[in-house]
């Protein structure tokens, strides 16, 4: 069996190899070649080109929080899963991924992205959760694979959607594109994602005006788990209100034509009216998901890698069954396990995250909330993807006015009764003090006499 490098911590050595911290500026020569899972994040390495090749059977691969300025080449084949957050790549060449068919998982978070060469993606036909959160791309990338189901797209500087780029996306089920310049959607953007359950969209620029009409009738047509929290920031009179506060007459005035004036007088009752309805289910739905820790994900991803995307919505146990990889067990983890006894991948077990520190929110001209940008920082758990952008439902104000107008009721009863029995009380005073006068009086007269 191959010895572990020194300095690193190995579980079943061979399989999975944690080379974390250790102020590394190039790969260990001891690791096995022939180790499936391993993590060199928060070292000093710069460059990697070519060096992993050899390592045929290796499916997880951390890079993270490293010095690479570009995206490492000649990766094996076998790659499933590429952690590369918070280094300095700073763009994407059309052949960098060429050999990757495989992946299923490619985190970009926190890096200076500003461009993708058309169809750099385009060959990861298994890709099924991308994070390029913290970047500075201007667009949508072009040719995204089809089989994307996760895409995060948070805290860059989009300022538009670009419907063909969107269009191919036919499995996608979480896009988060909070956090940007978007001022609004074009028509029929989100009509061709069916399978499209949860829609991230808060602090972007929007403007309130007919142009937005679209996405305000989207979000009101049912939808579940969508942001309704969108603030307006144009024009200047509907600036920093609510988008589904607001009526469609108060967005765009010229709906309203002489000839039509009936009708859309009817939509705009009908559209507040489902708004209402909107804003209470969402009240509750906000109540059960408190409770329920993500009860709403019937249809998880059935691999690991995927199923820890954005595991940090809401604190998790996490089960490990059969093998551990780089995102259910840490370097301290991995330390301790192998000073207290062997471990058998068979047994289960049972873990829960640790909480990690948060770095200083990064400076985005995009985002008027900088706390939606804050990232993970501290411990392996920054191999899982963030999310700290969950949208609020708009409080609804009725069940308030309700609950008032109900006290009000025996508050007046209950001064009533304290005013009959003050008036009760008044009368019986008076009363002895006629008595009184009436004793004295006879008693004056019998004297004088």
């Amino acid at each position: 069996m191959s010895p572990c490098p020194p300095g690193c911590c190995c579980l079943h050595p061979g399989l999975l190899v944690l080379c974390e911290s250790l102020g590394l500026r190039s790969l260990p020569r001891s690791v096995p070649l022939s180790t499936s899972a391993l993590s060199v994040a928060r070292n000093q390495l710069c460059n990697v080109d070519h060096l992993l090749r050899p390592f045929s059977s290796l499916q997880e691969l951390s890079l993270s929080h490293n010095l690479l300025a570009r995206f490492p080449r000649g990766l094996p084949p076998s790659l499933e899963s590429l952690l590369l957050q918070e280094n300095r790549i700073t763009y994407i060449t059309a052949g960098a991924l060429r050999q990757l068919g495989n992946l299923t998982r490619l985190d970009l978070e926190d890096n200076r992205i500003r461009s993708i060469q058309p169809g750099a993606l385009r060959g990861l036909s298994k890709l099924r959760v991308l994070t390029l959160k913290g970047n500075e791309l201007t667009s949508l990338p072009l040719n995204l694979p089809p089989s994307l189901t996760h895409l995060d797209l948070s805290a860059n500087c989009i300022s538009t959607l670009d419907l063909p780029s969107l269009s191919v996306l036919v499995n996608l089920q979480v896009l988060r594109i909070n956090s940007n310049c978007l001022r609004s959607v074009p028509e029929s953007a989100f009509d061709g994602l069916p399978r499209l359950r949860s829609v991230d969209l808060a602090n972007n620029l929007w403007v309130c005006e007919c142009d937005i009409l679209y996405l305000y009738r989207w979000l009101l047509s049912d939808r579940l788990k969508m942001a309704t929290d969108l603030v307006c920031t144009e024009p200047v009179h509907l600036a920093h209100r609510l988008l589904l506060n607001l009526s469609v007459v108060a967005i765009c005035p010229r709906v309203l034509t002489p000839n039509e004036k009936p009708r859309k007088r009817d939509l705009n009752s009908a559209l507040e009216r489902k708004l209402e309805t909107l804003t209470v289910k969402a009240t509750a739905q906000s109540s059960f998901e408190n409770k329920g820790n993500l009860g709403d994900l019937p249809e998880r991803i059935s691999t690991e890698t995927t199923a820890a995307l954005f595991s940090k919505d809401v604190p998790k146990t996490r089960v490990l069954i059969e093998h551990y990889t780089l995102e259910t067990l840490t370097y301290q983890e991995c330390l301790s396990l192998n000073e207290t006894q062997s471990v058998s991948p068979v047994h289960l077990k049972t873990t829960t995250p640790l909480p990690s520190e948060e770095q200083k929110c990064r400076d985005n001209v995009t985002s008027r909330y900088p706390q939606g940008n804050a990232t993970s920082a501290e411990g392996t758990w920054s191999l899982l993807p963030t999310n700290r952008d969950a949208p609020w439902p708009t409080p609804n104000p009725r069940p308030f006015a309700q609950q008032d107008s109900a006290m009000v009721v025996p508050l007046l009863a209950v001064l009533c009764v304290l005013v009959v029995l003050l008036t009760l009380a008044v009368l019986l005073v008076l009363k002895q003090v006629l008595l009184r006068r009436q004793r004295v009086a006879p008693l004056g007269a019998g004297s004088g006499g």
